[in-house]
């Protein structure tokens, strides 16, 4: 396993990846990223190919937690979230933000509750690592916070992937038969979580499994 993670690593592309990126670069991708971050560079199970993307597509962890890894593409726009061999206890966010001597990141401007953060919202104290920015970036406020105010978890709102009444691609495997259909949530879901959707083609409802952001695949006998 080590060999052949040393050997990915070496392939990993540095460029743009026009025709998409096959599982093993993947995997090399995000252990790259991971081993960037001081974290054991312990890739993911087999993985899926990746959609084009003109850039190389960005790591993060997701919610701060390498546990998941969340590869992102600005053109076309993409997200995926995939789960990785990182031990639980790699959580900088959490790790971080959960006591107050250590460095974390606060807002620059007064938000009110329900607000959207946004990157230019956070300044980082000295110490913390550049990661809190994408793991606060795009999440909601639970509550209103002042200016240079640290921000919590417990602040947050949940980072659902699949929200109730937001639309999800459906995705329907059998063999080597693959469907997709537009589908409509109707729950709220994180990655993993078993919810109910709406298939719009259909209008059956359906389970499905969260495999990323506003995403669900219906697998063998679930129904």
């Amino acid at each position: 396993m080590r060999a052949l993670l040393i050997l990915s690593l070496c392939a990993l592309p540095a460029a743009a990846a026009p025709q998409g990126l096959s599982g093993p670069e993947a995997a090399a991708l995000i252990a790259a990223a991971m081993a960037k971050a001081g974290v054991a560079a312990e890739p993911p199970a087999s993985l899926r190919p990746l959609p084009p993307c003109t850039h190389p597509p960005r790591v993060t962890p997701l919610q701060g937690n390498w546990t998941t890894a969340e590869l992102t593409c600005d053109a076309p726009r993409w997200k995926r979230a995939l789960r990785t061999r990182a031990p639980v206890r790699h959580d900088p966010s959490a790790a971080t933000a959960e006591t107050a001597h250590g460095p974390t990141a606060a807002l620059r401007r007064p938000l009110a509750k329900g607000a959207t953060i946004a990157r230019a919202d956070l300044a980082l104290h000295e110490g913390a690592p550049p990661a809190l920015l994408d793991a606060y970036a795009g999440r909601k406020l639970r509550v209103a916070l002042a200016p240079g105010q640290q921000i919590l978890p417990r602040h947050l709102e949940p980072d659902w992937l699949v929200s109730r009444g937001g639309p999800v691609a459906l995705r329907v495997a059998v063999g080597a038969i693959e469907v997709l259909a537009p589908g409509e949530a109707l729950s709220d879901g994180a990655l993993g979580d078993l919810v109910e959707i709406r298939n719009l083609s259909s209008g059956a409802t359906v389970r499905a499994t969260v495999t990323a952001r506003n995403m669900a695949e219906v697998r063998p006998n679930m129904r």
